[in-house]
């Protein structure tokens, strides 16, 4: 582990792996640098690797106030310290941080994105101020339910996920959720702010996704010049390590 210090000063921490152009991996909600150790190793062969824990996870410290400004300084950190301009692939609303990122001069030599959550109409404000109010009573259970039901999970799902080994991981965590949701509410909101963006760019959704994956992955490329939109059949917005290493190797690696 190798640490890098934010704008704010937050402590931001990160592994390497591999050899060759750097590509930083940037995680979702519930997910810390882990998430990705298996892509990593399966990117390793052909790029040194940079995943990180986003503020407030893993070994990373935190802010006294949370700002989407501040993430985004967090990634700029990260990116520095490749020693050159790398390749980004954000997942989720790690997506929605890189697209952030790279719209206020994060420096990226291509920018891969999968399903940033950009829903139509957004989730709505007083949904953010419930996780927020969660959040500040210490209620981790209840903001992970509270989130979930967000993104459409039913009391039954949220049951089933309550039995899970995961469980206890996930609300440890809980405390960062509404960093995922103020992010992507800001692109639900409008994404003017990605028309000067210049970086090739590849958009991608599940096939198995359903509407919702493939409205806001139009709404992104729409918004970038050049930019390629991609639906990897079969998957959903859990994708696999096997499907996706193999499309970043090929647009990362494309001349």
């Amino acid at each position: 582990m190798e640490t890098v210090r934010s704008a704010d000063g937050t402590i931001i921490a990160y592994e390497r792996s591999g050899a060759g152009p750097a590509v930083v991996l940037v995680a979702g909600a519930f997910c810390d640098r882990q998430w990705f150790d298996s892509l990593a190793a399966e990117l390793a062969a052909d790029f040194t690797v940079f995943s990180y824990d986003r503020r407030g996870r893993g070994d990373s410290g935190d802010g006294d106030a949370y700002s989407i400004e501040a993430e985004v300084e967090d990634l700029r950190a990260v990116v520095e310290a490749t020693g050159e301009t790398p390749l980004v692939y954000g997942l989720s609303s790690g997506g929605a941080l890189a697209l952030e990122a790279v719209s206020q001069g994060v420096p990226m030599r291509k920018l891969a994105v999968y399903e940033a959550p950009y829903m139509d109409g957004e989730w709505d404000t007083t949904a953010l101020n419930d996780l927020w109010r969660l959040v500040a009573a210490g209620d981790r259970e209840g903001t992970v339910v509270r989130f979930l039901a967000l993104t459409g999970a039913s009391s039954q799902m949220v049951e089933e996920m309550k039995q899970s080994p995961d469980w206890p991981g996930m609300c440890t965590i809980a405390h960062t959720l509404p960093y995922d949701v103020a992010i992507c509410n800001h692109g639900s909101r409008s994404l003017e702010w990605l028309t000067s963006t210049a970086v090739p760019a590849l958009v991608m959704y599940g096939g198995d996704s359903g509407q919702w994956g493939r409205s806001s992955a139009a709404r992104i490329s729409k918004k970038i010049r050049g930019a390629k939109t991609l639906e990897i059949p079969g998957q959903a917005h859990g994708v696999s390590d096997d499907a996706m290493a193999p499309v970043l190797r090929e647009f990362f690696l494309d001349r």
